[in-house]
């Protein structure tokens, strides 16, 4: 099974309908999830049915998929773009995490940045704000996947002395989902319709035990300086059992 998500704006002209139809072509998505495309219920259902979709949902999407490797969850997220809105976002996302035990994964646009490394150009992104997203993570006991392809997915005035880039698309699990799926892969690919570059997950339903595991370490974590105190924090709330799945979200947590 693969997903994309994707933030596409304008997704009603026809341009952005024919790069659309190629890219469900070439990557063959079982499920695709656009946002923030400012175009009507009625034309969105038209779209759906282009490329070949049966079905197709509007807004908030929360759903239980259920496979050969049992049932997990799926949440296609949208953060509030508006920054005076974003700890809604974060108390959704909490809220959102409360709701069941099945392994868990959420993909979308986050409308915000957990690191300074996760933006370049102009000025620098607001610390509250990123201490806020990376709490809502920690709070929702969720482990971000490695984004393979590029650093960033969304970009603006490229070419210009104004260019800036950032990345706000990314996609978390948990740590039963991660243990089903070990060997997932989550890629950044380029499109020239939109601001905002597709993120494609793909799943890979196997096994990993703990002595297959390797732990390793990154120089990178050290430079943020809240480190010492995550790691700590996470190491006097964990019973030994739950080593491993909070081992990942640490490497995850602190990663660029």
């Amino acid at each position: 099974m693969n997903a994309i998500g994707w933030n596409c704006r304008g997704v009603g002209s026809p341009h952005t309908i024919r790069v659309l139809k190629k890219m469900v072509k070439s990557h063959k998505p079982d499920l695709l999830y656009l946002s923030e495309t400012l175009a009507e219920e009625n034309k969105i259902e038209a779209l759906a049915l282009t490329p070949g979709f049966v079905n197709f949902f509007s807004n908030y999407l929360d759903i239980i998929i259920k496979g050969n490797g049992g049932e997990w969850r799926l949440t296609c997220f949208y953060g509030f773009p508006e920054k005076e809105r974003r700890q809604d976002s974060w108390d959704l996302l909490r809220t959102l995490a409360t709701r069941n035990h099945l392994p868990w994964c959420v993909l979308g646009d986050f409308n915000d940045l957990m690191y300074a490394s996760d933006k370049k150009g102009r000025r620098n992104h607001s610390q509250r704000m990123m201490d806020g997203f990376r709490k809502a993570v920690d709070d929702s006991s969720l482990i971000e996947l490695n984004l393979q392809g590029g650093d960033y997915t969304w970009e603006k005035s490229k070419g210009t002395t104004k260019w800036v880039r950032e990345r706000l698309d990314r996609c978390f699990t948990n740590g039963s989902w991660w243990s089903k799926f070990p060997l997932c892969t989550l890629t950044v690919f380029h499109t020239s319709v939109s601001d905002h570059d597709p993120i494609k997950l793909e799943l890979l339903n196997t096994f990993i035990s703990k002595k297959q595991f390797r732990f390793r370490f990154e120089n990178t974590w050290l430079k943020e300086s809240n480190f010492h105190k995550e790691v700590i924090g996470y190491w006097k709330k964990l019973p030994a059992v739950h080593l491993l799945p909070k081992l990942l979200a640490i490497s995850s947590f602190m990663a660029k």
